[in-house]
């Protein structure tokens, strides 16, 4: 049984993005912590589609509610669509978790405006797109909590990774906004920075010696698991974060402490 505080039984909750690991193990952590689940990937593809549906299958197995729909979270009338379906299907949205991620490496001169536009669209248009079309059906019920993941490179920035950088701090600071604009309507909008973490498709595509190296660089020395952000986003969706809005907060082995 989850702490009293912690305790998210009766809660409804939508998780954009459930077919990445991070993802799954978020949607994972809620349900066990007793909330029922819609869940979507981030395109239409049926890759993510078959992902999406065995973490619903992983989801009924605890035992909760759950469905899941297809949606690309670039389209504004996709999101709009859906989030009307999530909370009719649910019976309301309490609770919005947005794994979004397009990860984009490449020199800055060397992006162009068509890559630039895609990226930040897939990385911080969704999070507007989905924030603002669960956040009609919040503020009608006068209570939510929105959790927004972006990465530790939307504050610290990376050489070759400007468009990538530059969407994830958009994140960050839209996450700031929305907690302003809505904190005394009742929503709680909160942020979670990711580090390198294992299942990252930039982290999976190093060779084992620069995975080493990016280990050693880490005050931890290794990469975090998804499991780990479960634990957090648990707590930004339960009764106990009521008096916390507007951060984000770096899950990230120390990195953010390098000078």
């Amino acid at each position: 049984m989850p702490i009293k505080g912690f305790d998210l039984q009766g809660k409804k909750a939508l998780v954009v993005g459930a077919a990445s690991q991070v993802g799954r193990a978020v949607a994972l952590a809620l349900a066990e912590a007793g909330a029922d689940l819609a869940l979507t990937p981030c395109t239409r593809s049926a890759a993510e589609q078959r992902q999406v549906d065995a973490c619903l299958t992983a989801v009924t197995k605890l035992g909760r509610q759950c469905q899941s729909f297809a949606v690309d979270v670039t389209s504004d009338e996709d999101v709009r669509h859906m989030a009307d379906m999530a909370a009719a299907a649910l019976g309301r949205l309490d609770i919005l978790v947005n794994t979004v991620d397009l990860p984009f490496a490449k020199p800055l001169l060397e992006t162009t405006s068509q890559e630039w536009t895609q990226v930040v669209a897939g990385n911080l248009t969704a999070v507007f797109l989905t924030t603002k079309h669960v956040g009609r059906h919040m503020l009608a019920q006068g209570r939510g909590k929105i959790i927004n993941v972006t990465s530790i490179l939307g504050d610290r920035g990376l050489p070759n990774a400007a468009a990538y950088c530059a969407a994830k701090g958009g994140v960050v600071q839209l996450t700031k906004a929305a907690a302003l604009e809505w904190g005394r309507r009742g929503i709680n909008v909160n942020g979670i920075g990711l580090g390198w973490m294992e299942g990252d498709p930039l982290a999976q595509e190093t060779d084992p010696e620069m995975r080493t190296r990016l280990a050693r660089f880490l005050p931890i020395h290794r990469l975090g698991q998804p499991e780990e952000i479960g634990a957090l986003a648990v707590y930004l969706a339960s009764d106990s974060s009521d008096f916390m809005t507007g951060h984000t907060i770096f899950v990230d082995g120390g990195v953010m402490s390098h000078s």
